[in-house]
C-alpha cells in the first residue's frame, strides 16, 4: 500500500516529533487543536510496517542458513548492525538548523527542490513495474524508502535504529542520489540557477583543474566535462577556497549518482553545512580539528596503540589526513567509497572517525609491534589489507567471473586499489559502527582543541611580542653603544685637553714664578737705585727718577699682563676641571644604563632559550 504524500505543512515543522505512545502529548506539541489529525494514524502505519518488516527479516534469517560468501551484501551487515545512531540524529538537527537559518526565498527554493525529488522518486517507483529485468530496482524495499523520501527528518527521529541499519546496509543504487539530497536538504532551484550562470564565466583555476583531472585516475570513472563544470563552478562560488587539488575525490561520487547541477548543490552543501570547506582553507583548521578528535578517540578507546604511536613519534597527520580530505577515495574502490559516502551524508564528516578507529583497532596487534619507518608505511598502505577477502580474490582468479555491479568493471579500480568485490566491506562497516562516538564527546574534544589552539596562539603572540621587544631593545642597545662610543671619543678628547691644559698651567706657573723672581729682583734693584738717587744732585736725581719711573711703569704694566694671563689660565683650568667632572658623571650614567641593558638582554635570551 502506498502512503499519501506528506502535506507541505509537515516540511515547515522540522522539529515536530511523532510520539506513538503518547498521542495526547503529541497533539499538545503541535498546538491547540492540531490541524493534522492524520499524523497519528500515519505514525501507527509506520510502526506497524517496521514491525512486520523486522519479523519478515528475522524469519528469513532463520529459514536460510547460507554460507557467508553466498549471502546478499545487505544481510551481512543487517545481522550484525549496531544501533549506533547518535551522529545521525545530530546531523538531522544540524541540517534543520541550517535550513531554518536561511532566508525565506532560500527556504522556498529548498522546499521546491525537495518536492521535485519526491516527484522524481514517484516516477521511478511507478516505472519499476515496466522494468522487471532491472535487478537493482527489484531489490529495493519500496515501502520503507517511500517513507524515507516522504519525510526523512521525521522518520530519522522516530525510527533512528531502522534508518541507521538501512544506511549501514548501503543505500539502493538507483535511489542513492535522491536519498543523499534529501538527507542533506541540498537541492535548491535557486542554487541550480546560480550554477547555470557560473558555467558562462571563466575561472582563474581552469587550467589547474584540467591538468589535475587529466592525471587523476579516480576522476576518469565519470563524465570529465561534468566533473570539470562542477569543480569550476564551485571555485567561482566560493572564491575563498577556490580550487584545491583533491576536490575531484569529493565530486566524482556525486556526479555518478545525480545530475551535475544537483551534484554542484550537494557539493556546496557538503562544503558549507558539513564544514568540509574548513579542511580546504589555507590553514586547514577543519583538518587539524578532526585529526585532534581522531587522536583523542584513539587515546580513549585504544590506549596501548596511542602510547605506542606517541613513543614512536608517529603523528596522525602523517597517515590520516587523506582519510578526511578524500573520504578514503584515494585508497578504496569507488563502490566502497559510495558506501562510505552513504554514512558521511547521513551522519556528517565525523563518521570518518568511525572508519579510521575501526581500521586502527582491527590492526592493533600489528601496529604495536612495528617501529617508526615500517609503522608509517603500514599505516598509510597496510591498514586496509585486513579487509581483503583472499578466498574471494582467489575464486575470482580461478573462475574469471564477470562483475555484476555497475562499479565492478575491472579487477583493479580506477584509483588503483583492489576491486571492491575482494573487500569485506560489510565487515568494515560493522566494525566502524561498533565504535561508539557521541556528538557530546566530539564537542568536548572540539572545546579542548579550541582551548589548546587558543593557548598556542597566545603563546605564539607572546613569543612574537618578545621578539619585537627584543628587536627594539637590540636597536636601542646599538644606539646606546654608538652613543657610548661617541662619549668615549669625546672623553678622550677632553682628557687630552685637560692634560694639555695642565701642562700649559705648569708652564704658566713657571713663567709666573720667573716673573715674580724678576719682579723681586727689580724691586731690590729699585731700592738700591733709590738709595743711590738720594746721594745724587737734584737734577740727576730727577732724571734718574723719571727714568726709573718709566721702567717701573713698564714693569708694572708687564706684571699686570702676567697676572691677567695667570687669572685667565686659572679660570680655564677651573672650567676644564668642571667639564671633566660633568663628563665623569655622564660616563658613570652611561655605564649604568649599559649594564642595565645588558642584564635585560641576558634575561630575554634566557626566556627565548627556555622556550
Amino acid at each position: 500500500m502506498l502512503l499519501p504524500t506528506v502535506p507541505s505543512l509537515l516540511l515547515q515543522l522540522p522539529t515536530m516529533r511523532l510520539l506513538p505512545l503518547r498521542p495526547q502529548r503529541h497533539l499538545f506539541r503541535l498546538g491547540k487543536r492540531s490541524p493534522l489529525p492524520g499524523l497519528l494514524k500515519r505514525n501507527q502505519t509506520i510502526n506497524r510496517f517496521l514491525y512486520q518488516k523486522k519479523e519478515r527479516r528475522r524469519h528469513c534469517l532463520r529459514a536460510t542458513a547460507k554460507p557467508a560468501h553466498d549471502r546478499p551484501a545487505t544481510s551481512a551487515v543487517s545481522a550484525a548492525a549496531v544501533p549506533n545512531y547518535e551522529l545521525l540524529l545530530s546531523r538531522v538537527d544540524a541540517t534543520r538548523e541550517d535550513l531554518q537559518s536561511k532566508d525565506q526565498s532560500e527556504k522556498e527554493a529548498h522546499l521546491a527542490g525537495a518536492q521535485k525529488l519526491k516527484e522524481d522518486f514517484e516516477k521511478l517507483r511507478s516505472s519499476k513495474a515496466s522494468v522487471e529485468s532491472d535487478d537493482d530496482l527489484a531489490a529495493i524495499d519500496w515501502e520503507f524508502w517511500t517513507m524515507v523520501v516522504a519525510d526523512y527528518p521525521n522518520l530519522a527521529r522516530t525510527h533512528p535504529v531502522e534508518l541507521s541499519r538501512a544506511v549501514q546496509n548501503g543505500l539502493p543504487p538507483p535511489l542513492r542520489g535522491t536519498i543523499w539530497q534529501l538527507m542533506a536538504a541540498s537541492k535548491s532551484l535557486i542554487l541550480e540557477e546560480v550554477y547555470t550562470s557560473l558555467l558562462t564565466e571563466s575561472s582563474p583555476h581552469d587550467k589547474g583543474i584540467r591538468r589535475d583531472l587529466s592525471r587523476t585516475s579516480f576522476a576518469k570513472s565519470t563524465d570529465q566535462d561534468a566533473l570539470f563544470n562542477v569543480i569550476k563552478a564551485y571555485s567561482l562560488w566560493d572564491p575563498e577556497v577556490g580550487y584545491i587539488q583533491g576536490m575531484a575525490f569529493i565530486a566524482v561520487p556525486l556526479i555518478l549518482v545525480m545530475k551535475e547541477q544537483e551534484a554542484f548543490c550537494l557539493l556546496a552543501d557538503l562544503m558549507k553545512s558539513y564544514n568540509i570547506r574548513e579542511m580546504y582553507l589555507p590553514e586547514m583548521p577543519g583538518l587539524h580539528l578532526h585529526l585532534y578528535q581522531f587522536d583523542r578517540v584513539i587515546e580513549d578507546t585504544l590506549p596501548a596503540v596511542h602510547r605506542h604511536l606517541a613513543r614512536q613519534g608517529v603523528l596522525s597527520s602523517m597517515y590520516a589526513s587523506q582519510w578526511f580530505l578524500t573520504m578514503f577515495a584515494y585508497k578504496f574502490p569507488l563502490a566502497i567509497v559510495l558506501r562510505i559516502f552513504d554514512i558521511v551524508v547521513a551522519e556528517g564528516l565525523e563518521a570518518i572517525l568511525r572508519f579510521g578507529v575501526a581500521l586502527i583497532r582491527k590492526n592493533e596487534e600489528a601496529i604495536v609491534q612495528l617501529e617508526f619507518d615500517a609503522l608509517v608505511t603500514f599505516l598509510k598502505d597496510g591498514l586496509f589489507d585486513i579487509y581483503v577477502d583472499a578466498e574471494a580474490k582467489k575464486l575470482d582468479s580461478n573462475h574469471s567471473r564477470r562483475p555484476s555491479s555497475l562499479f565492478r568493471s575491472a579487477t583493479r579500480s580506477s584509483n588503483g586499489s583492489t576491486d571492491d568485490s575482494f573487500y569485506r566491506v560489510n565487515d568494515l562497516v560493522a566494525d566502524a559502527y561498533a565504535i561508539k562516538i557521541l556528538p557530546e564527546t566530539l564537542k568536548k574534544y572540539e572545546h579542548e582543541y579550541e582551548e589548546i589552539h587558543r593557548a598556542e596562539r597566545e603563546r605564539a603572540e607572546e613569543i612574537e611580542h618578545l621578539r619585537t621587544v627584543n628587536g627594539q631593545l637590540t636597536l636601542q642597545i646599538k644606539r646606546l653603544e654608538a652613543s657610548l662610543a661617541t662619549l668615549n671619543v669625546e672623553h678622550i678628547e677632553v682628557a687630552n685637553e685637560m692634560v694639555q691644559g695642565k701642562v700649559e698651567i705648569e708652564k704658566l706657573k713657571d713663567e709666573n714664578s720667573d716673573l715674580k723672581t724678576e719682579n723681586a729682583e727689580l724691586i731690590k734693584k729699585n731700592e738700591e737705585l733709590s738709595t743711590q738717587l738720594e746721594t745724587l744732585p737734584a737734577t740727576v736725581q730727577a732724571e734718574v727718577e723719571a727714568k726709573l719711573k718709566g721702567e717701573m711703569d713698564e714693569l708694572m704694566k708687564r706684571n699686570l699682563e702676567v697676572m691677567d694671563m695667570n687669572r685667565t689660565l686659572e679660570d680655564q683650568l677651573a672650567s676644564t676641571e668642571s667639564q671633566l667632572a660633568d663628563t665623569k658623571v655622564q660616563f658613570a650614567s652611561v655605564n649604568e644604563q649599559h649594564e642595565s641593558l645588558n642584564r635585560r638582554w641576558h634575561d630575554i635570551r634566557k626566556v627565548l632559550e627556555g622556550e
